[in-house]
């Protein structure tokens, strides 16, 4: 559900719904830069963060978040280390390598499993039609103290 927020580049109120909490305005900045730093990649692979920002005028701040966005990537010969926030192993692009984002991933399948599980254990102990889905909370109240 939209909810209002303050864009977190240039403060401005604006709905936020889903996705990085910018306005319109500083997210089309922000793929304008984008588009920049991508064609400046393009002619010059393997150029460093410090290259890239100097030549683009794009913050060497919003480059690593467009690695760690898994929007560009790092050359598998480059100086530059980013590394998964999991286990450390060195990554191209991304928060995760393949291994951990595998495990997350199953950790997550896991839980959700077992969510649904006890959610329908509960439902057949509870075994009363109306206690199923959405309900008005005043007359299940009134209900159960009778």
């Amino acid at each position: 559900m939209p909810e209002l927020k303050n864009c977190k580049r240039c403060k401005k109120i604006f709905m936020h719904a889903v996705g990085p909490q910018l306005c319109d305005l500083c997210k089309q900045k922000e793929e304008e830069d984008f588009e920049k730093v991508r064609k400046f990649l393009r002619d010059y692979p393997g150029a460093t963060i410090q290259e890239v920002s100097r030549a683009t005028e794009v913050s060497a701040q919003l480059i690593y978040r467009f690695l760690r966005d898994g929007r560009i990537e790092v050359a598998a010969d480059s100086p530059i280390a980013l590394l998964c926030e999991n286990c450390g192993v060195r990554i191209t692009s991304g928060r995760f390598c393949v291994n951990c984002s595998k495990k997350l991933a199953n950790e997550m399948m896991a839980t959700g499993k077992s969510l649904r599980d006890s959610m329908n254990q509960r439902r057949s102990s509870i075994g009363d039609e109306k206690a199923r889905g959405l309900r008005y909370l005043d007359e299940y109240r009134r209900d159960k103290s009778r």
